[in-house]
């Protein structure tokens, strides 16, 4: 990777109608850089995920091999994000880039990409982890014997609660929001620190009442030769990383971009891949390989169960990652109206009038806000079965992969379209061909 160091214009020299002044100004140097990828990516994927996706790859090394694989795909595909800001440094996503590079059919890459990212996956997303704050109450609070039959409903139930306490979070007040979310990205990443470190305890002998799981073979044995079994194990893993590209959408308020932003995505996803690893050998050292795959979503609590004791993994740390869940989720919803609104404001959405608003008395997107909170109600509840979770997950993953795939494509196409095109920041060409390679095979595969 090469970076020019020239200072960063507010405007790209692109054809895009995504202008923006942001007005915020150059406040965030390379350590809050660092912290917003960590906040970005941390979430509950890996306090769920890890069961289902040793299930699907077949050995604890495989599985572990993936989550190495999650931190490559985040270095990648933030280094070729970071060419795409610093070279088009506007608002919208990727919305921008797939204008200026994809110029006919006029408008149709970006309405795409609003149209995937309001409907589809913020929508999805909100649904998934508003589910895990479901699946956790009722893990932390279980249900009689008699009221089992109606778990599902009642996961549900409590997702649509969930939903409805943070659409009048951010529907009424946008500070709350924010500091709410704030406050429980300093949460969720101490409880991923807490894992690891728990885990580092075990290997020491800190536990000598906790027996060792007796894992016979070797960690590759049974390892999946299905290529849709690695393909649905993919979305699962790119769930637990997502959020490597929102720090090229922030480029107008980094001090010196060019320099802060590769140094802010080496600190940030060596952190994040170092605790996911971490916290997976965690897992594997106090849980059984069988006991990993039977977890389903709540593999953290039954790992601090069986250190801590029942009450602690059913009760605290269950209730700690339910509101990691629901910080995620409301951070999802913050920026989901915020998205909507402006794809309403290209008259991308339909009574774009009404949607393009700004509520006068709170100057929330009302009417975005209550847009997502129909189609993220209506997505929660329409899919059958006790699985909605990873249902959503790999639901969301196919739209995801599919615009990481055209953007990064729009990338290298812009290299030999216009080789002379001032660069800020120029990523290896070997890094967007790793994410579109693995967007390729993770969209295709499972059919």
């Amino acid at each position: 990777m090469t970076a020019n160091s020239k200072v960063i214009s507010s405007k790209s020299s692109g054809s895009s109608d995504f202008d923006v002044e942001s007005g915020i100004g150059k406040t965030m140097g390379v350590w809050a850089a660092m912290s917003l990828i960590v906040g970005c990516i941390i979430g509950t994927g890996v306090f769920s995920n890890g069961g289902k996706i040793l299930v699907l790859v077949g050995s604890p090394g495989m599985a572990m091999c993936m989550w190495l694989f999650g931190g490559v795909i985040a270095y990648c595909g933030g280094f070729s994000y970071t060419e795409w800001g610093l070279m088009i440094p506007e608002s919208g996503g990727d919305a921008p880039y797939l204008e200026y590079v994809y110029r006919k059919p006029k408008l149709f890459f970006s309405f795409l990409y609003c149209w995937c990212r309001v409907l589809l996956i913020h929508t999805g997303y909100t649904a998934a982890l508003s589910t895990v704050v479901g699946i956790y109450a009722l893990y932390a609070f279980p249900l009689s014997k008699e009221m089992k039959v109606y778990e599902e409903w009642i996961t549900k139930g409590i997702a649509v609660v969930t939903m409805s306490i943070i659409f009048a979070i951010c529907a009424f007040s946008n500070r709350i929001a924010t500091k709410t979310t704030t406050a429980i990205t300093f949460v969720k990443v101490l409880i991923v620190i807490f894992v690891v470190v728990s885990g580092v305890i075990l290997a020491a002998g800190g536990f000598p009442n906790v027996k060792r799981p007796n894992n016979p073979g070797g960690i590759f044995d049974g390892t999946s030769t299905s290529p849709s079994a690695y393909s649905s194990a993919l979305f699962k893993v790119a769930f637990a990383y997502d959020g490597w590209s929102m720090l090229a959408t922030s480029c107008g308020e980094l001090q010196d971009p060019v320099r802060n932003i590769p140094k802010a995505i080496i600190g940030g996803v060596t952190v994040v891949t170092a605790l996911y690893l971490g916290a997976n050998l965690s897992y594997l050292m106090a849980l059984s390989v069988e006991e990993i795959k039977n977890t389903k979503e709540v593999l953290a609590a039954d790992f601090a169960a069986r250190l801590y004791g029942e009450f602690f993994g059913r009760k605290v740390m269950a209730l700690l990652i339910l509101l990691s869940a629901f910080g995620a989720t409301l951070a999802i919803t913050f920026a989901a109206s915020r998205v909507a609104q402006a794809a309403a404001q290209r008259r991308f959405m339909p009574m774009a009038d009404r949607l393009s608003q700004t509520h006068p008395k709170y100057k929330t997107p009302f009417a975005a806000l209550v847009f997502h909170y129909i189609m993220t109600v209506v997505l929660t509840v329409v899919p059958p079965g006790s699985n909605t979770f990873f249902f959503l997950v790999d639901a969301t993953g196919y739209p995801v992969w599919v615009l990481y795939t055209i953007t990064l494509i729009g990338l290298i196409v812009l290299r030999f379209r216009e080789p002379n095109k001032e660069r800020l920041f120029k990523v290896w060409i070997i890094c967007p061909i790793i994410v579109i390679l693995t967007g390729i095979f993770a969209s295709v595969f499972p059919f």
